[in-house]
């Protein structure tokens, strides 16, 4: 499971602490001495012997089956809650204690994983039928339990993976959630388990047959809560439309307007897939309440949910500070052909929930305490995602790269949403080569744009190059920012396949080596630089021709495979990508339409590493000249591309045909020859970037 690699070591926190600053505080009037003392004179806690009535033994010793064996824990909820009944008024619990181990909870998203217990919310949130008391929806689950009778590492690390599995399946699959809750038992041991758009924790383990009072706060805290205090968001409503599950999902703007807005589709979740980070979901929707009002037969629209840092300015007020900033360099003229570059805005704002902004400093009520230890999750055993079967071949999965797996503290987060009026599509859904070339042309515009005014973009993708009817679209504009800025941040997200390698390896690579010797050479920090997006783009480029094939149901052949995975190994860190970079394309290896394309992008990769060892004779890079020359050389390239792609379509590689064996490798023209190897070698090393931050994140 990608996701154990990704979390690496989580925060171990106290269970004052979690009490304290992750549960919901508890209901007015609620004494846990108090209704520990009448479980005691229920006879369901035993004082005497340590341990709860209801179960006949601890779990380890027990013969019985591991459901079984810890079935009484439904007992104990439900005493529990009973107890607590009687000091706040018979007030009805918000969750129920459910256990089907051998049923896996139905979900829109396919998954497997079959928590032993949970706690689900009484009211169903889910749209299935509500009257049917034989399914439980994961849309309904707010904490997830996993049991092991034994206590060995194994059980514990099993416990660990599946009860991880279940708080990632909630996080990825229910746009409706901004955190949930776990809890792991190896026969007496619990700990309980916290994640939310910042960060994962667990608690330090606990008997809970000895310190039952633990339990019986965990219980009451969560069965009283309300839906927000559990983690739902009370802005998205999920509904049925015509059979299918939508969201109504309410935007507020800054000056306090509110629309809402119904999906129709979804467009991409590829960031809510990790479990920390910004959790971007982008839907097509049409606005349906505007006032308080319905609004009828309304233009499609793109609706984006996301979290950004809470020092982080939002997208549309960054669009705005470009746009300033082009004007008062060029005149309006300037910032009229730049908005053909970017989306249009319709409506933003942040989340509020009852009033306040919805951040993660609600879910996580402080900073993690001194003194926390790093608790290291089990190792993933799990080969990498490959690419998933759709109707037309192979659709590509993207590596996220992730959070540093050790980081000292929390990176609180804001939720907000955006509404823009282009309906577009992204660069790697479009289906001829000649108009990806073009929208490549048209990102190359924006970025040159952004460059001249001293910004960057940091985060250049496939999800954020877009195309709408045939104009290539700049997206995702929340790393971006001006070179100068000293904003810092810990924080490291993106697609690792489009990042430049410079930004992956946090070090400048084309430092020309000097024979003298330096007694005390200069350490210089290493900073993102407008040449790492002009990478950024190349790699895209690079990427559509060696993804696709040229024909429906076609197979790439052995050669193009074999290049493929040594441009896009999809590990961080990992060499194969930067040697790739160093060597020239093999261009014959692609389809023989491609290849006249191919050697444009060839061109474009001699040029870029030209620039780069240009910059980087002295440190810090001067790359001012370099970019000015690689931008106008990079617009001759792509344009030649563009008329050499013309009507060649482009198609995702069949699967069930490549695994037969692919076919001879096709034949073509002659490719370029590279240009002289430039070393890599750097006799200084550099610092980590201060932003630490990369680009390429991804608008998915």
């Amino acid at each position: 499971m990608a996701v154990l690699r990704d979390l690496g070591h989580i925060p171990s926190v106290s269970l004052d602490y979690f009490e304290s600053h992750v549960l919901p505080p508890l209901p007015h009037g609620v004494d846990v001495t108090k209704i520990k003392e009448s479980l005691r004179d229920a006879a369901i806690w035993c004082e005497g012997s340590q341990q709860w009535a209801v179960f006949e033994t601890n779990p380890k010793k027990s013969r019985k089956s591991e459901h079984d064996a810890f079935k009484p824990l439904s007992r104990v909820f439900d005493a529990v809650v009973h107890e607590a009944r009687q000091t706040i008024g018979n007030r009805e619990t918000t969750l129920k204690y459910g256990s089907r181990p051998a049923k896996s909870p139905t979900s829109e998203r396919s998954n497997s994983t079959r928590p032993d217990a949970f706690l689900l919310l009484r009211e169903k949130k889910s749209i299935d039928d509500k009257t049917d008391t034989s399914n439980d929806s994961w849309n309904d689950i707010a904490v997830s339990f996993e049991f092991k009778k034994g206590t060995g590492e194994e059980d514990r690390e099993d416990d660990e993976k599946k009860v991880i599995s279940s708080l990632h399946h909630i996080m990825r699959s229910d746009p409706c959630r901004r955190s949930t809750l776990g809890v792991t038992i190896e026969n007496a041991q619990m700990r309980f388990w916290f994640t939310c758009r910042a960060i994962t924790l667990v608690s330090k383990p606990f008997n809970f047959f000895t310190k039952p009072e633990r339990l019986i706060h965990f219980f009451c805290s969560l069965a009283f809560a309300n839906e927000q205090q559990l983690g739902w968001d009370p802005t998205v409503q999920r509904v049925c439309v015509e059979g299918k599950p939508q969201y109504n999902i309410t935007v507020r703007t800054d000056e306090g307007k509110e629309t809402v807005y119904q999906t129709t589709k979804t467009i991409s979740d590829f960031s809510a897939h990790a479990m920390q980070g910004r959790g971007t979901r982008v839907f097509q929707v049409r606005l349906m309440l505007q006032n308080g009002q319905p609004v009828h037969n309304a233009e499609p629209l793109v609706l984006k949910d996301s979290w950004r840092e809470l020092d982080r300015t939002r997208e549309d007020q960054i669009l705005v500070q470009i746009f300033d900033a082009l004007e008062k360099k060029y005149g309006t003229d300037k910032v009229t052909e730049a908005r053909d570059y970017f989306l249009t805005v319709v409506a933003a704002g942040d989340v509020m929930v009852h009033g306040e902004k919805d951040e993660t400093t609600s879910l996580l009520r402080d900073e993690l305490p001194s003194g926390y230890s790093l608790h290291r999750l089990p190792a993933d055993d799990t080969p990498n995602c490959k690419p998933t079967r759709s109707g037309e071949g192979l659709t590509p999965i993207f590596s996220c790269v992730p959070p540093s797996a050790k980081n000292s503290k929390i990176h609180h987060r804001t939720h907000y949403r955006l509404v823009f009026k282009e309906v577009c599509e992204p660069i790697h859904d479009l289906k001829r080569l000649d108009t990806v070339f073009k929208v490549l042309m048209d990102i190359h515009e924006a970025l040159q744009l952004l460059h001249s005014i001293g910004w960057v973009h940091r985060d250049l993708s496939t999800g954020n190059a877009l195309c709408w009817k045939g104009r290539g679209k700049l997206a995702d504009l929340e790393y971006a920012k001006h070179i100068d800025d000293s904003v810092t941040h810990e924080v490291r997200t993106g697609t690792l396949e489009f990042m430049a390698c410079e930004v992956e390896s946090q070090n400048y690579l084309f430092e020309r080596p000097t024979d003298e010797l330096e007694l005390d050479p200069v350490e210089y920090s290493f900073k993102f630089n407008p040449l790492h997006d002009m990478e950024s783009l190349w790699w895209i480029a690079t990427w559509t021709l060696y993804f696709h094939v040229d024909q429906k149901g076609g197979r790439p052949s052995s050669g193009q495979i074999t290049q493929f995975q040594k441009l896009f190994p999809g590990r961080f860190q990992s060499t194969l990508r930067r040697d790739a970079f160093s060597k020239a394309l093999k261009c014959k290896v692609l389809p023989a339409s491609f290849h006249r394309a191919g050697f444009q992008v060839e061109y474009m990769r001699q040029r870029i590493r030209r620039a780069y060892a240009a910059s980087e004779e002295k440190l810090p890079p001067d790359y001012e000249n370099p970019l000015e020359h690689l931008h106008s050389l990079f617009a001759e390239h792509l344009a030649s591309a563009f008329a050499d792609s013309k009507n060649i379509g482009i198609f995702s590689p069949n699967a069930k045909r490549q695994r037969e064996g692919p076919p001879s490798d096709t034949q073509g023209p002659e490719q370029p020859s590279d240009e002289k190897r430039e070393t890599d070698a750097s006799n200084k090393k550099a610092k980590r970037d201060d932003s630490g931050e990369p680009s390429n994140a991804g608008h998915q």
